[in-house]
């Protein structure tokens, strides 16, 4: 793990979001959990080590921030926002499986030590928020103060958590960072208003969903890759291409790799991020 401040860390460089962990003097608060069952199981035995884990935070309902739920039930309250148990423990269509046989099939290709540690899927726990907010949400524990804000535009359901006493922001999938972005469930308004909302908070690190950490630049660098995705396909509608047409023209592959892991996802983001984009330009969204 990586360590940011004297109390906070979070693990970058394995597929899936970025879980982190904030040690309190009452103890620890996750936020977000490893797709890894390893990694996640080593983050809660150095939980474990220096006191109770008393909260769990999601920023999404999608399954790479939410998978490890399940280690968490009974243990501690998980909070998120209301809209989490629209779309929570669910994956595209286009995968092609059900979301707990997807999960398992992650974890034979790229943590195959952690299977044995993979509950059959009876006994695997849905373990969805017991207490949600709307718009903004204030938890104090111990010494630490986490602000919880409503930012939706990745999904309707995407979080910020703020703690001041630490100078960090954990903003989930709101920031990608050097990494592709994912557009499937995108609000496109939503998420130019949250990417400012961010941009007023005084932080000095930026914990994003996906990629390394990093400060306010990567805000601006990410409106202009969101930019440069609508300009294109714009470009696309001007010249009298269809939404096809547009998919089979437009890709920004080359800019960037998709996250740790997911290098099989890449011609999906692509087409998804242009037919949404595609929409959007088109007023159909």
């Amino acid at each position: 793990m990586q360590q940011l401040t004297k109390n906070v860390f979070t693990e970058t460089k394995i597929r899936g979001c970025n879980p982190s962990i904030v040690f309190t003097s009452e103890g620890s608060v996750f936020i977000d959990t490893a797709q890894w069952i390893t990694t996640l199981l080593e983050m809660r035995k150095f939980a474990h080590e220096k006191g109770p884990i008393r909260y769990l935070i999601n920023t999404e309902p999608h399954i790479d921030h939410i998978f490890g739920n399940h280690w968490f039930a009974g243990e501690c309250p998980v909070i998120g926002h209301e809209n989490l148990s629209k779309s929570f423990w669910k994956i595209p269509p286009a995968f092609n499986q059900t979301t707990y046989d997807y999960s398992v099939d992650i974890i034979k290709r790229q943590d195959p030590e952690g299977l044995k540690d993979m509950p059959s899927e009876k006994d695997y726990i849905v373990n969805t928020p017991q207490i949600t907010f709307s718009d903004r949400m204030t938890l104090k524990v111990g010494d630490h103060t986490f602000c919880l804000y409503y930012a939706p535009g990745h999904s309707d359901a995407n979080i910020i958590i703020h703690v001041p006493e630490e100078r960090t922001a954990f903003v989930g999938d709101t920031i990608f960072n050097d990494c592709q972005i994912w557009l499937h469930s995108v609000m496109p308004d939503e998420l130019f208003k949250t990417l400012d909302f961010l941009a007023g908070l005084d932080v000095d690190y930026i914990v994003p969903g996906h990629g390394p950490v990093c400060d306010k630049s990567a805000i601006y660098e990410n409106k202009k890759f969101l930019y440069d995705w609508y300009g294109a396909v714009a470009d696309g509608i001007a010249k009298g291409w269809t939404k096809e047409e547009c998919v089979k023209n437009i890709s920004f592959a080359d800019r960037c790799p998709v996250d740790i892991g997911q290098a099989d996802a890449m011609e999906y983001i692509q087409e998804h991020n242009v037919m949404m984009a595609y929409d959007y330009v088109m007023n159909k969204m």
